[in-house]
């Protein structure tokens, strides 16, 4: 630069028009060589600074998501211990003749992971701290000015039909058919059975139940529904992979339970229609020998149950048929379960559904619940958590499903089993 300075400056003095034009020409482009240069180098630096940045906050909201799994198994694990402890209660108010009946709802017992809120201002405000703010060096922190954070939503995968029941291996398959084709019956949802799928198969709502059981079950040949209730399953003559054979991926059902409830696509009849529909009333993680809860918030649910608890079951009584019995049956829940998250016993439901006129089945107004006549039950030892964790703009969820039950083994006692895991 200070030679072509003094060269500019000696043809200046000079007078030569043409040297001077190339000399300024030169540094007009050198400028902008370096002008180019820098622009480039503080761009690539920015987003350097910026890759860095979401990689932390990656990170962050990873952790803040595993962080808020760990609160709600901890939530479960406490749960867990209520239940034993209302169980014994039970137990110790009906050998007392106070009318404490386990299985019926005695004894004092609520639904803890629905009291608590599995949050980060919760947990903060538990543990007398709060979380760090973002840093102030960040560019992205500065501009977000976001402090990290979690929450978690737990569900209870024992109050859905489970179709892993469907393959007449446990003694609750009939009720479980029962609940299936109830949950399912409304006439607004023909059109998801109505139509043929792009392999030119249609499926009833029967068909889908069948094919839920055979892709579980152990054999390779269709089944029907028969006449006897108490096993509604029986072997047809065809075969059970003749539907999965029609379209350009081919292959053949499990015939082992489901992993996931995304397998569930796999099987004929279920579409993504079908899981907008019933997805949420589904489930596959349960055990096989697993009772319903019947203590649910979801009105589909409850009158899946009203008319499984009905005698005949499945037909809609009169009381039942009145617009005004969801409002009178929410004021009896209220009035026998004072407060919303406690629990309500399987013969307490009953009797209010007999109270408001329905005709109740016997076996559901006895203090035993389970077994191949009652499928209810009080507690819950299977759920979902859906946790997501935040840092910046940077979002990570996680859904686990946590078992507390025979197959959890020693980690019954602790936080449980995770049998399914799935990080977005």
């Amino acid at each position: 630069m200070p030679l072509l300075a003094e060269r500019t400056r000696l043809a200046a003095r000079r007078g030569r028009p043409g040297e001077r034009g190339a000399a300024l020409l030169i540094v007009i482009l050198t400028i902008a060589v370096l002008t180019a240069l820098t622009v480039d180098f503080a761009y690539n630096t920015r987003v350097s600074l910026q890759i860095a940045a979401n990689a932390r906050d990656e990170l962050r909201a990873t952790y803040m998501a595993k962080s808020a799994l760990n609160v709600s198994r901890l939530v479960l694990h406490f749960q867990q211990k209520l239940d034993s402890a209302g169980a014994l209660g039970a137990q110790a108010l009906s050998q007392l003749g106070l009318g404490g009946q386990a299985g019926a709802g005695g004894g004092f017992s609520f639904r803890l992971w629905e009291v608590i809120p599995v949050d980060s201002t919760t947990v903060g405000a538990l543990v007398g701290g709060r979380l760090p703010e973002e840093g102030k060096g960040s560019a992205k922190g500065a501009a977000s000015g976001k402090a990290p954070s979690f929450d978690a939503k737990i569900d209870d995968e024992d109050r859905k039909v489970n179709v892993a029941q469907l393959a007449g291996l446990s003694a609750v398959a009939a009720p479980q058919l029962q609940r299936f084709l109830l949950a399912i019956r409304e006439p607004r949802y023909d059109v998801l059975f109505d139509r043929e799928d792009e392999n030119g198969n249609r499926f009833t709502r029967r068909d889908v139940a069948v094919n839920l059981k055979d892709w579980v079950d152990e054999d390779s040949t269709t089944s029907v529904i028969g006449l006897n209730p108490a096993a509604p399953f029986e072997n047809g003559f065809g075969d059970e992979n003749q539907i999965y054979d029609r379209g350009e991926d081919r292959y053949y059902a499990k015939n082992a339970r489901f992993d996931s409830l995304d397998e569930l696509y796999m099987v004929g009849g279920v579409s993504d229609a079908f899981m907008v529909a019933f997805g949420d009333h589904l489930t596959v993680y349960p055990d096989v020998n697993a009772t319903t809860n019947i203590n649910t918030s979801d009105p589909e649910q409850i009158m899946v149950n009203v008319l499984l608890m009905s005698d005949p079951p499945g037909v809609a009584q009169p009381p039942v048929l009145d617009p005004a019995f969801s409002t009178k049956l929410n004021a009896a829940i209220a009035l026998a379960r004072p407060l919303p998250f406690m629990t309500l016993g399987v013969s307490q439901f009953a009797s209010i559904l007999q109270a408001l006129g329905v005709k109740v089945q016997a076996a559901f107004l006895s203090a035993q619940a389970g077994g191949p006549n009652n499928p209810f039950g009080t507690t819950s030892s299977t759920f979902t958590i859906h946790a997501t964790g935040r840092a910046g703009e940077v979002e990570k969820t996680v859904e686990a499903v946590v078992t507390m039950d025979s197959r959890a083994g020693p980690l019954a006692s602790d936080l449980g089993r995770l049998i399914h895991w799935r990080e977005e």
